[in-house]
């Protein structure tokens, strides 16, 4: 069974809001969903909050895919040695293309941004490192499925680089189901408030009988606090724990 967002109204600085009138944020637990038609309904603040960081959908495309069908779920994941813990969300919902061979590709376009809260921000919280992984299945020549994602540091608009996950069936075969890159170790840096993501999803079953699937697609996001900062975080930190190792 899903557990689903509760919306909460929450006390943001006016610079968060489209306007002066109080907004409702969605806010995300662990394990909690919403849908992602509904976020991108008319009238939303395209918003939600998982943890320490907040998301805004700025716009979803697809000529193929019903975005009903499709939900967000929030995942609070592995801890690191600075006390922090991933962020992360599934993009979930039947990404399919398969049967007749109409030479189709099926795809979806998303882009967003992810910024450490504001309360977080000022005690020293960074973003460094994103992460990107799906299940992606594919059969029969020249079938593929791809996810491939451009990130950007937002407040610079300093182009930080490519992550790509891919099941092709070929001739020959490659299949590359995670990446990960750290930002702060490519360019020496103590890490970056914000980031918007350029997320392109792509399906496309070649044959007769061929296929080209994904359920999910993992969108995750690690931290380090800034020089100085640790002794502002407290005994336990925000979110307690080790990092994960790779």
């Amino acid at each position: 069974m899903k557990a689903f967002a509760r919306i909460t109204v929450l006390a943001v600085p006016a610079a968060m809001l489209a306007s002066t009138a109080a907004h409702a944020v969605i806010v995300l637990q662990n394990n909690e969903t919403v849908n992602l038609g509904a976020l991108m309904s008319t009238g939303s603040d395209r918003k939600f909050i998982i943890g320490d960081k907040l998301f805004t959908f700025e716009y979803v495309t697809t000529p193929n895919f019903n975005i009903q069908n499709f939900d967000i779920t929030a995942k609070i994941l592995a801890e690191n040695q600075y006390g922090l813990r991933n962020i992360a969300f599934d993009l979930t919902g039947p990404f399919v293309d398969g049967g007749i061979n109409d030479q189709t590709v099926q795809d979806m376009n998303l882009q967003y941004t992810v910024e450490v809260l504001p309360e977080y921000y000022e005690r020293g919280i960074r973003i460094c490192d994103t992460g990107l992984s799906f299940n992606g299945s594919s059969g029969g020549t020249g079938s593929f499925a791809r996810v491939a994602e451009t990130v950007y540091a937002v407040d610079t608009g300093q182009l930080l680089g490519n992550l790509n996950v891919f099941n092709n069936f070929g001739p020959p075969p490659s299949i590359q189901y995670s990446e990960v890159k750290d930002w702060c170790e490519i360019y020496g840096t103590e890490g970056y408030r914000a980031l918007q993501c350029n997320k392109n999803l792509k399906f496309f079953a070649n044959t007769d009988g061929g296929f080209a699937s994904c359920s999910f697609v993992r969108q995750e996001f690690s931290q380090i606090p800034a020089p100085g900062a640790i002794a502002l975080l407290g005994v336990s930190g925000f979110f307690a724990g080790r990092r994960r190792t790779r």
